[in-house]
């Protein structure tokens, strides 16, 4: 069944205001310094670790926030469809308009969440997320939501941060976000879970394709939807 954000939850209210226009707008102008550094390395991991993809393909960028992860994807991958999902107006209007500066003709902003994306059962090749798998209200839900958009032999490539680094190298980290002003406290909940906690949800969530890594700053895992235990 095809889901819709027409009604908006409390929760769907609540993550829309932690990014009002002006929080949206610093956050947006941040990601594109790191754009290089950190999105465009990763989009070309995602597209190391897929299948050939074509016109007909359906790419998902799960917690798209300004766009900057879709835009770098469409460079590997000029003719896949790119859906930006969001729960943010805000992000998706930045999204929109730096999609548009970078004439990507194939992008699509879409506001949703990871627990409910407004998505068909079985219409999607890709799902990519970065850096938002520790916000979401249910990984659990939000997974097998993913699981029921993907196509059978469809992939999730998933990278967060990782508690098991920061148990490791807790002081280091606490000594770097005070040199930069900030208080640790505030940055804790990024560290929300390991990579073997991830890939337990991903085993129960219905996923048995599953390949991680898990030693440094942040784990990356690619899961498939398995062709022949579907139906």
């Amino acid at each position: 069944m095809e889901q819709n954000d027409s009604s908006d939850s409390t929760n769907k209210t609540v993550q829309e205001e932690l990014w009002d226009k002006e929080k949206a707008e610093r956050h947006a102008k941040l990601t594109k310094m790191a754009s290089r550094l950190i999105y465009a390395p990763f989009a070309r991991k995602i597209v190391r670790n897929l299948p050939p993809l074509d016109n007909r393909s359906v790419v998902v960028d799960l917690g798209t926030g300004p766009g900057i992860l879709s835009i770098e994807l469409c460079k590997l991958l000029p003719k896949a469809k790119i859906i930006g999902i969001d729960p943010s107006r805000s992000m998706l209007e930045i999204a929109k308009k730096n999609a548009d500066k970078a004439k990507m003709s194939h992008f699509e902003p879409k506001r949703g969440r990871a627990e409910e994306i407004p998505l068909k059962s079985d219409s999607v090749d890709v799902v990519v997320n970065q850096f938002s798998f520790h916000e979401w209200e249910d990984p659990q839900k939000g997974l097998t939501e993913i699981f029921r958009v993907l196509k059978p032999g469809g992939s999730l490539v998933l990278r967060d941060f990782n508690r098991d680094w920061f148990f490791r190298w807790r002081l280091l980290f606490r000594f770097f976000v005070s040199m930069i002003g900030e208080s640790c406290e505030d940055h804790l909940e990024m560290f929300k879970f390991t990579l073997d906690e991830v890939v337990t949800l991903l085993k129960r969530t219905g996923f048995d394709e599953i390949k991680g890594k898990g030693k440094g700053f942040t784990f990356f895992l690619h899961a498939v939807k398995n062709k022949e235990k579907i139906g």
